[in-house]
């Protein structure tokens, strides 16, 4: 028999400040893992959008602990070294990253992809994560 895993979606507030590319889009909260999805539009800067990637030692942080939750997983985006050429400035892309789980509670985490980031970085201050326990998602 399988087993269901509560999840829970959390709304998700990311400081006016920060970059928004790629976007936050949504924050799934579980015992399993954190869930933290992303869309990217390719750049217009690029002659063909550029490229995208993800390094394999990316962590989330809450604030107020020392604590690492390390990048499980990365879905529809390559792992560095590895980089996700686009085609056009046209092109966009959707992908998601699984952490080692966080408390399911309300918080604020940090996105670290680089500890001492360049303009390439995916890093993310000061995400603010209120978790709807009503809204409940059940996965097998």
């Amino acid at each position: 028999m399988k087993k269901i895993n509560k999840s829970y979606l959390a709304t998700v507030e990311v400081p006016e400040d920060q970059k928004n590319n790629p976007q936050v889009l949504r924050v799934i909260l579980s015992e399993d893992h954190t869930q933290i999805d992303f869309g990217y539009v390719a750049e217009w800067i690029y002659k063909k959008g550029g490229w995208i990637r993800i390094a394999p030692y990316t962590f989330i942080q809450v604030q107020g602990s020392n604590e690492r939750y390390m990048l499980k997983e990365a879905i529809n985006i390559t792992i560095a070294p590895e980089q996700h050429h686009f085609e056009s400035t046209e092109d966009w892309q959707v992908f998601t990253l699984l952490f080692d789980p966080i408390p399911i509670k309300d918080c604020v985490i940090d996105i670290i992809e680089e500890e001492k980031p360049d303009d390439n970085d995916f890093n993310y201050y000061g995400v603010r994560l209120n978790y709807l326990k009503e809204v409940e998602i059940l996965t097998i």
